[in-house]
């Protein structure tokens, strides 16, 4: 058993960039779209078949945000991949003048956090002071 916990470190009004760990070891990084992220706090975290992928993904939920909301961890590229979601990539572009935040390698970092949160019930999203 572990506990996920997703650290967010840079923010703007289109993109929120993460980093997310498991038991303090990093996993992966994260992008959630600023204007429908979830708020910080504790999830339960279960994978279940997502009706709008097809595939089985991790879900988060608690007292705030219902499971129904659907709110998923799982592969994208940009902010405008995201409806609220926790998408995750190995690597992350964010530099480059005038260009949007993006995520590298994605399918397989959903791949692995889809496997982790298999033997995990807790998700924390905090934010780095």
């Amino acid at each position: 058993m572990g506990m996920l916990t997703l650290i967010r470190e840079v923010k703007d009004d289109k993109s929120i960039l993460g980093k997310l760990y498991l038991n303090g070891a990093f996993v992966c990084y994260t992008l959630e779209n600023a204007a429908k992220a979830i708020p910080t706090g504790v999830y339960l975290v279960q994978n279940s078949k997502s009706p709008k992928f097809k595939r089985e993904l991790p879900l988060l939920w608690n007292s705030g945000v219902p499971s129904s909301r659907g709110i998923r961890i799982h592969r994208g590229n940009t902010a405008k991949d995201s409806a609220g979601c926790v998408l995750v990539g190995m690597g992350r572009n964010y530099a480059r003048p005038n260009a949007e935040p993006s995520l590298l390698e994605s399918s397989l970092a959903e791949t692995m956090v889809t496997m982790l949160c298999r033997n995990v019930t807790e998700f924390v999203i905090t934010e780095e002071h």
